[in-house]
C-alpha cells in the first residue's frame, strides 16, 4: 500500500482553507474546518493502526506515512519472527517424520517428565495413545525399572527390561539428555535378538554334547592302540570299532554344512523336473535298514505328477521324515508314506503309529537338536538335524512341513507341493 507525506497533505488543507477564506471573506472559519479535516484524517489513521494491532500479522492499512511508519517496524519484526517460526515448524515436523520411518520407540519428555512428542513405534510398542501427550510418563507406563532409568542421573548405559504390556517380550531403552531438559527416549524390541542370542548358545552347547560322546570313543580306542602293552592280536579289531563314532561324528558334519547351505538361500539350486517315485523309492533304499520289521513301511503313489525342484534336496526330506518316523515308532508298528493328490496341489505324507507328541513341542521340532526325549532320542540314533533340513528344503521349494499329532495316536508330517504342469498352464 502506497503512503502519503503528512506534510504534503497539511500543506494542501492550509492553502484550500486560505484560498477559500479569501474568496468568502471567512479565512478564520475555514481555518477551523480545515483543522476539523485534518483531525478526522489523522484520527482515521489512528483508528487504522488500533485495528491493526488486533491482528498485527497482516500489513498496516495506514494511508499516511508517519503513521505507517509507527506500525510498519512492529511489522517488520513479526513478519521475521513468524518466518522463523513457520521455518521452525517446518523442520520440527520433518523431524517427526522422520521418528515415523524409525522401527524404534521414540518418545521426547520435558524436564518434568511429561510426554511431549511419540512416534507410531511408541504407540504400537508401549500402548501410548494421543491422548497421552502433556500427561507424565511415569502414570502412563507401568514399568519401575524404565521410569527409575529415566529419572536417574547419566542414563548413558542401556537398560534391558521387560516389555510392560506382553511380559515375552523384551525391550532396550537408551536416554539422551539435551540441552534444553529435555529428553529422549528410544526403546527398540530385543526380543529377536536374546531369542538368536540363546539359539546360538543352545546350539553350541547341543554340538558340543553330540562330539563329546563319540570323540570320547575315539580317544578310548586310539589309546589302546597305542598302548605297546598290549598285544597286536588284541589291538587289531579295535580299529573296527572306530567306524561307528566316527561315521557319526561325520554325519553330523555333513548333516550341518547341508542344513547351513540349505539356510543361506531361499531358492532351490539347479531346479528341474522331478519324478517323486523315484526320489521316494531311493529314500526308501536309503532307510530300509533302520526298519525294526521288513514290512514296516508301507509306500503309496496314487500321484503321477511331476514337481519342479531340486532331486537331491527332495530325496533329503523324504529320508529324513521316514528315518524320524522309525526312530519315535515302537518296534514293528507300522509307517506309510503317502504321494497323492490334493484338490490342486499334490501331498508327501509320512503317517507314524508312535507315541504321539504334545501340542507344545510341535512349534520347535524343526529347530536344531530339540528333541522331546533327549536320552531315547540319542539311543536311536540320530542327529537331531533332520527335520530343520526338511524344513529350510521345503522353504527353498515354496512349501512347508506341517504336522499334527497327537499324544498316544501317532503323528503325522504332510507338506504340499504345486504340480509342475499347473505351474506351466499358470506361466
Amino acid at each position: 500500500m502506497n503512503t502519503a507525506d503528512e506534510r504534503t497533505i497539511t500543506i494542501a488543507l492550509i492553502l484550500t482553507a486560505m484560498m477559500l477564506g479569501w474568496i468568502t471573506g471567512e479565512l478564520a472559519w475555514c481555518l477551523f474546518f480545515g483543522s476539523l479535516i485534518w483531525i478526522g484524517i489523522h484520527y482515521a489513521e489512528f483508528n487504522k493502526l488500533r485495528e491493526w494491532s488486533y491482528r498485527p500479522l497482516g500489513r498496516p492499512r495506514n494511508a499516511l506515512d508517519q503513521w505507517f511508519a509507527v506500525a510498519y517496524e512492529p511489522y517488520r519484526l513479526l513478519t521475521r519472527e513468524r518466518e522463523r517460526t513457520r521455518n521452525i515448524a517446518m523442520r520440527l515436523r520433518e523431524v517427526v517424520g522422520l521418528t515415523e520411518v524409525i522401527p524404534d520407540a521414540v518418545i521426547i519428555l520435558s524436564s518434568a517428565g511429561n510426554i511431549e512428542n511419540i512416534n507410531s513405534a511408541a504407540k504400537a510398542m508401549l500402548q501410548i495413545t494421543d491422548k497421552d501427550v502433556g500427561l507424565s510418563l511415569a502414570s502412563i507406563v507401568r514399568s519401575p525399572p524404565l521410569i527409575q532409568f529415566i529419572r536417574a542421573d547419566g542414563g548413558a548405559n542401556p537398560l534391558e527390561f521387560t516389555s510392560p504390556i506382553n511380559p515375552d517380550k523384551s525391550f532396550e531403552a537408551r536416554r539422551f539428555d539435551v540441552d534444553t531438559g529435555r529428553t529422549v527416549l528410544l526403546i527398540r524390541d530385543i526380543s529377536d535378538l536374546n531369542r538368536l542370542l540363546t539359539m546360538r548358545q543352545s546350539f553350541v552347547a547341543n554340538i558340543s554334547h553330540e562330539l563329546r560322546t563319540p570323540l570320547t570313543v575315539v580317544t578310548g580306542y586310539l589309546e589302546n592302540l597305542s598302548d605297546p602293552s598290549l598285544p597286536l592280536e588284541l589291538r587289531l579289531p579295535l580299529t573296527e570299532k572306530l567306524n561307528a563314532p566316527v561315521s557319526r561324528m561325520q554325519t553330523l558334519v555333513e548333516d550341518l554344512l547341508l542344513l547351513t547351505q540349505l539356510e543361506s538361500s531361499p531358492i532351490a539350486g539347479r531346479q528341474q523336473p522331478v519324478n517323486m517315485h523315484a526320489v521316494i523309492a531311493a529314500a526308501y533304499d536309503e532307510v530300509k535298514n533302520l526298519q525294526t520289521s521288513d514290512d514296516q513301511i508301507s509306500i503309496r503313489c496314487e500321484s503321477d505328477k511331476t514337481i519342479l525342484g531340486n532331486e537331491k534336496e527332495l530325496h533329503s526330506v523324504c529320508a529324513n521324515l521316514l528315518s524320524n518316523a522309525i526312530r519315535y515308532s515302537p518296534t514293528g508298528m507300522p509307517i506309510s508314506l503317502n504321494w497323492c493328490n490334493v484338490e490342486d496341489r499334490v501331498r508327501l505324507e509320512v503317517v507314524d503309529q508312535g507315541g504321539g507328541i504334545a501340542k507344545e513341542h510341535i512349534g520347535r521340532l524343526t529347530e536344531r537338536f530339540y528333541r522331546i526325549d533327549m536320552a531315547g532320542a540319542r539311543s536311536r540314533g540320530g542327529t537331531g538335524l533332520g527335520l530343520a533340513i526338511v524344513k529350510h528344503a521345503l522353504l527353498r521349494h515354496a512349501s512347508q512341513l506341517r504336522i499334527e499329532s497327537e499324544v498316544g495316536a501317532g503323528s503325522r508330517f504332510y507338506c504340499d507341493f504345486q504340480p509342475l504342469d499347473e505351474k506351466n498352464d499358470s506361466s
